[in-house]
């Protein structure tokens, strides 16, 4: 058979952080291109344990392949299973994608993964040309289906993997009309062990240069030491809550095996990499022994950051942390369930700047809390206080399926059957909702601004910023990320 993977245009994205008349303030795709790691992880599988098919990777964001483009590609491929990486907003552009593979093979089986199938099973199901769906680890799933499919066997019996029909049933046995993941009893696929997976088929998109906004290199790329996260934030919209790691062995291979194809930087994709300050030592030792080169960062959390540990971390490599501070109280902070406090948050910032390591602050605006502009810009003094290297300003979103949405729900503020129609028949003119008690949407989007405007235009830390650059890839990164950033006065 031949296998296509793809990660289809955004053409039609739903944007977040975006005006009604469609102009739009930083949001994620500004600060960089990352490899799809999720697809990647799927080739490297097939590849070693279904090795008797052809497999064909797409990543049409990262290679602007228009859909001009990926018709005479699907041509020429012809796939017989294509599985599709989703997320919710990319809903549209992957209703395309479906359909143009069916135009050039009818008989071919569509396969949709990721974060959009986790949310809304069934109706995921119920979009014209998906045969099949994938909940949780992918890998596996996917290649028991390629083989099923192959021996021409049914696919309802694999973990993971349903059907429009096997989906109905599962729902009918409940005997529950709710069509919530959570609720009903589908078995997501797991894989407990990491490391029986083989490391990502990099290669198949070697060809690209992916970077980040606040990195240092072109030669760079992303990796993950876990999955799931054992925090229960109540903004957070990931369903993989089960937390699984690799061994430290592990993850250093894969390293040393990028280093080997001319990767000389790392960006941690972990929800949770830090889960203890032991783990990021006993990573760093292993790094030492090895004697590699490269520089890391890792997006994690304040409550387990020790000088100790990050101290042997700058020793590896580690040149920023992220850190996901959301909000600048502490009776904010126990709202969210963030399970941290201010004065944890002063302290993990104070280290990395004792030590040099640069530090980006994540956060939100707009919650349920913040009920005047004098609470939001309260909120972003605490930020710019903190003195973090780099900040993100997002405005809280209402994701389905979450403690805040369902709160949101509740209190009236936005209406749940509007993300039931856009499953079922996916628009681009669908928007993501705020908290808009208290604020109009507009709002919301002029403290955004703002808070980047505060934040990024200070004359003390443009020259800083100017004064800290190391490398020419790294200036000519920071060029591209500060012309964005100032377009139209923030507005993209």
């Amino acid at each position: 058979m031949n296998i296509l993977l793809i990660n289809p245009p955004e053409d039609n994205l739903i944007k977040n952080f975006a005006y009604d008349d469609g102009s739009q303030c930083l949001d994620s795709p500004d600060f960089g291109q990352f490899p799809p790691l999720g697809i990647l992880y799927i080739a490297s599988y097939l590849e070693k344990f279904a090795p008797e098919h052809k497999v064909y990777l797409l990543d049409c964001v990262s290679e602007k392949i228009s859909y001009d483009a990926l018709r005479e590609k699907l041509k020429e491929i012809k796939p017989d299973l294509a599985g599709i990486s989703s997320f919710s907003v990319a809903l549209v552009d992957i209703v395309k994608v479906a359909q143009l593979i069916k135009e050039i093979n009818p008989d071919a089986h569509i396969c949709m993964g990721g974060h959009h199938t986790m949310v809304f099973p069934k109706e995921a199901l119920e979009l014209k040309n998906i045969d099949s769906i994938i909940l949780g680890d992918g890998e596996k799933a996917f290649c028991l289906l390629a083989k099923a499919l192959a021996g021409a066997k049914p696919v309802e019996e694999i973990t993971g993997v349903y059907t429009k029909s096997s989906i109905t049933k599962k729902i009918d046995g409940a005997g529950s009309k709710n069509v919530l993941l959570y609720d009903l009893d589908l078995v997501p696929a797991y894989t407990d062990n990491l490391d029986e997976l083989p490391f990502p088929a990099r290669k198949l998109l070697s060809h690209l240069e992916f970077f980040s906004t606040i990195g240092i290199s072109k030669k760079f790329t992303t990796i993950v030491s876990s999955r799931g996260c054992p925090y229960h934030c109540t903004f957070c919209d990931v369903p993989h809550k089960k937390y699984r790691a690799r061994s430290i062995k592990n993850i250093v291979d894969e390293i040393e095996d990028c280093i080997k194809q001319g990767y000389e930087e790392f960006h941690f994709y972990d929800d949770m990499f830090n889960i203890t300050a032991d783990r990021i030592i006993e990573f760093s030792n292993e790094v030492l022994k090895r004697k590699l080169k490269f520089t890391w960062d890792f997006r994690g959390r304040v409550n387990t950051i020790t000088k100790e540990s990050l101290a042997i971390a700058k020793k590896s490599g580690l040149s920023m942390v992220s850190f996901g501070v959301e909000t600048g109280t502490d009776e904010g902070l126990k709202y969210i369930k963030k399970e941290t406090n201010i004065a944890l948050i002063r302290n993990a910032f104070k280290i990395c700047n004792d030590l040099k390591i640069k530090t980006v602050a994540d956060y939100m605006l707009g919650f349920q809390f913040e009920k005047t502009k004098e609470d939001i810009r309260k909120s972003i003094d605490f930020c710019i206080s903190l003195k973090p290297t780099y900040a993100v300003f997002g405005v809280l979103t209402l994701f389905p399926k979450t403690p805040v949405y369902y709160e949101a729900v509740e209190k009236k503020l936005i209406d749940p059957q509007r993300w039931a129609d856009f499953c079922k028949n996916p628009t681009k003119d669908f928007y993501l909702d705020y908290w808009e008690e208290f604020f109009t949407r507009k709002e919301l989007l002029d403290m955004q601004q703002e808070a980047f405007e505060r934040f990024f235009l200070r004359p003390g830390y443009i020259l800083k910023s100017i004064f800290a650059l190391r490398t020419l890839d790294e200036l000519k990164i920071k060029i591209r990320g500060f012309i964005r950033l100032v377009k139209g006065k923030f507005k993209i």
